[in-house]
């Protein structure tokens, strides 16, 4: 006999009441048969399922699926009980469960063994595994009670826990679930929960409002067609929301639905943007096997298109404007959307409905956007008593014209003063010429709309506004300070003319470059501007600059330029002249120069360079002489200089001068040694350099030559070394600045 198992399914919902859950912290389980390993244990199957089911319905926080529902379900979906995890999981997903408890029994003599599983589905895997023994029937009830137990501590531990730690607690659920029947099909439509961040929705649906309920479908949209329906039967469905946490709403009220024969839904055959509303043409749909008259459409609109989608419009014979003519033998059908806003769009679904009002499904959706307003209106001032318009037709065959409006600058009221015709081409401005008893000195603003044959108009466009007058007065006193550093100072002085907005700057570098704009200087009162760039590069040193200025009006009109100014900026420093060094002094280069003829020298920049080297920053000496010091012996060295002011400019190179250092005095040459009358004798030749200071005598030890002696003569003697004893001297010579050569050839002393 093959093992049939026990399967208790646990799904904890975070939801609130609902027809299938008595609350959000409860969890809802079901008890299937325990399956028997041999004959001994027949008759314990139904009797620990029993007793397991009695045990586990005593805790109220656990809601039993009753049995007769669950064989139902089974016996309807063709769904068969077994201890295979990925069946459990389908079992218990389909009817909204948690977790599966699978088992078997096996009696052996006098002992009963029973062998219980857990699975939580939505994690699907077991979170109890347990084995229990009874002496006997009558011991096997204290055994089911401690099982019971078991159950109730991991449903403790693993669903609840992770539940709360998820942050769990339902949130209310779909709201305003409306259903559509159809032959085979029932559409479904509703509502997202107020205020919460859905990720999805689960539909459910049972063959009576008591259940049990299995789920259809996970869907993203607030709507769901249910085409496995059979004809003329009855449905009923409920939704809940999920998050992204997987977190699950309520249940949205439980509705019935029952498929019946309804027309077909229509066809939309295209919709035309007029102003502020928008036309739609439909057909109706092919036969469909109802037999009933048709009696109208519905006409349903939303802002994008999932949805939600709102009747707009119930039409039937009366409202298409022929009292005795039969929808259903009408071809085509129009209407117009009346009273929506300017430049909007939306989304349309037609639907019809028979004499029993019964509606057909949506039929697809299709855009449509209503007309915009005038764009792109300008105007144009600064002429006399006159005002240039301008605008951008908009791309409909339906607008037969358009209307300027005005109003004086100090009025709010427009009124209307013309009429414009639309063009053949909308794909060139439309130009209108307003001299129509126009002051001078006066703004005036304009707006326009487009009219329908209907004289149906947009809403006003944005407005546009021009001053009829001349050009502004020249700016007076206009002047430039000169000699600053890479900035030229420019004022002049404020306009009293009213009309004034601003001033704009010319400049050019040198009195022959052609001057352009530099800055727009926004301000009546602004009198004065520091130039100091061209971009992102500063104004050039020592350069002469020529600058003009001129005022504008709040049209942008410029005044003629007051004359112009040319000032050159401050220049850099002289190039440094008569830089001098001495050569031949030991690690040392005295330098100097001449002073620059500028009054405001603050610092040189004295750089040095190692022959084949580069140049290096190495001293800022104030003073025209300077002593580079710690140098290499009989190294040449260039040297180059510039001057730097108070302001921080800084002229170019001196001329480069090269310098030689002293060199070291040359190795000790004939330098030998013996023993003579128990002394070591050595000798070497006297140098040839003129500046000789003395002689050093070093022996070499382990760790490097130790000095022993200094003398002046070119010679030296101590005691011989004892016996078989070695020394190995070298000698070296050093001039009157301290440089010491190289040490001569090394002399080996043997003692005798």
């Amino acid at each position: 006999m093959g093992k049939r198992f026990l399967a208790v399914i646990v799904f904890l919902l975070l939801i609130g009441p609902s027809v299938v859950f008595a609350a959000q912290s409860q969890v809802r389980i079901s008890v299937f048969n325990f399956g028997t390993v041999n004959l001994d244990a027949s008759g314990l199957g139904a009797t620990v399922t029993n007793q397991l089911i009695n045990l586990l319905g005593e805790d109220a926080s656990l809601t039993m699926l009753d049995r007769k529902e669950l064989e139902s379900f089974l016996s309807m979906n063709d769904l068969q009980q077994n201890d295979q995890i990925d069946n459990v999981v389908n079992i218990g997903t389909r009817l909204g469960l948690n977790v599966v408890v699978v088992g078997s029994v096996e009696k052996k003599g006098s002992v009963i063994m029973v062998l219980c599983k857990a699975v939580q589905i939505e994690q699907k895997k077991a979170i109890l595994n347990a084995r229990v023994a009874a002496v006997g029937e009558s011991g096997l009830v204290g055994e089911m009670r401690k099982l019971s137990q078991q159950v109730r501590n991991a449903i403790t531990e693993q669903v609840l826990k992770e539940k709360s730690a998820e942050g769990g607690g339902a949130f209310s659920g779909p709201l305003e679930v409306t259903k559509r029947s159809g032959n085979r099909s029932v559409q479904l439509l509703w509502e997202p929960p107020p205020g919460a961040m859905v990720a999805g929705y689960e539909v459910f649906r049972a063959a009576s409002e008591a259940g049990p309920f299995s789920m259809l479908a996970q869907v993203a949209k607030t709507e769901y067609v249910d085409e496995t329906v059979e004809k003329d039967t009855s449905y009923y469905y409920k939704i809940r929301a999920y998050n992204d946490k997987g977190i699950q709403s309520e249940f949205s009220r439980v509705v019935d639905a029952k498929t019946a024969v309804t027309p077909n839904p229509p066809v939309i055959l295209k919709t035309e943007g007029h102003v502020r509303s928008i036309s739609l043409l439909w057909s109706p749909g092919p036969g469909s096997g109802d037999r009933l008259r048709l009696k109208g459409y519905r006409l349903y609109r939303a802002k994008s298109e999932q949805g939600p989608y709102r009747e707009v419009a119930n039409l039937q014979s009366t409202n298409l404007g022929d009292a005795t003519a039969a929808i259903d033998r009408l071809l085509k059908v129009s209407h117009l959307d009346k009273a929506l806003g300017d430049s909007e769009e939306y989304y349309y679904r037609v639907t019809a409905f028979n004499e029993k009002d019964l509606e057909s499904e949506f039929s697809r959706s299709v855009k449509g956007a209503t007309l915009p307003t005038v764009g792109a209106v300008a105007a144009e001032g600064d002429m006399i008593r006159e005002i240039r318009l301008s605008w951008k037709p908009i791309d409909s065959p339906f607008i037969r014209g358009y209307y300027v409006y005005r109003s004086v600058a100090d009025k709010e009221n427009f009124v209307r003063i013309k009429r414009v015709d639309a063009p053949s081409a909308v794909d060139r401005k439309i130009e209108h010429a307003d001299r129509d008893g126009l002051a001078d000195m006066t703004r005036y603003r304009y707006r326009i709309t487009a009219v329908e044959e209907t004289e149906t108009e947009t809403s006003p466009s944005a407005e546009a506004s021009a001053v009829t007058r001349g050009k502004p007065p020249v700016p007076e006193e206009f002047k430039a300070s000169g000699g600053l550093v890479k900035r030229v100072d420019l004022s002049w002085k404020a306009s009293n003319a009213a009309e004034v907005e601003g001033y704009k700057l010319y400049g050019a570098k040198e009195k022959e470059g052609e001057l352009l704009l530099l800055k727009t200087l926004p301000g009546r009162q602004t009198d004065r501007y520091s130039d100091n760039s061209r971009g992102y590069d500063k104004l050039e040193d020592g350069a002469a600059y020529r600058y003009r200025l001129t005022s504008y009006n709040r049209v942008d009109v410029e005044s003629e330029a007051a004359p112009a100014v040319t000032v050159r900026t401050k220049p850099r420093p002289e190039k440094i002249s008569g830089l001098q060094g001495e050569s031949a002094k030991a690690k040392a280069v005295p330098l100097r120069w001449l002073p620059n003829p500028e009054k405001d020298i603050a610092q040189y920049h004295l750089f040095r360079a190692e022959e084949g080297g580069d140049f290096e920053r190495i001293a800022k000496p104030r003073d025209a002489a300077y002593l580079d010091q710690g140098l290499k012996d009989n190294t040449i060295y260039r040297y180059r200089l510039q001057a730097e002011d108070k302001d921080g400019l800084v002229g170019d190179f001196s001329e480069a001068i090269s310098v030689r250092t002293k060199a070291r005095p040359a190795i000790p040459v004939g330098a030998a040694g013996g023993i003579t009358e128990g002394k070591t004798v050595l000798t070497w030749k006297a140098a040839v350099e003129p500046d000789i200071a003395n002689y050093t005598i070093y022996e070499k030890k382990l760790f490097g030559n130790e000095k022993i002696a200094t003398v002046r003569e070119v010679s030296f003697s101590e005691p011989a070394p004892p016996k078989g004893k070695v020394k190995i001297y070298v000698i070296t010579v050093t001039d009157r600045d301290g440089l010491e050569s190289d040490p001569a050839p090394e002399i080996s002393i043997t003692g005798p």
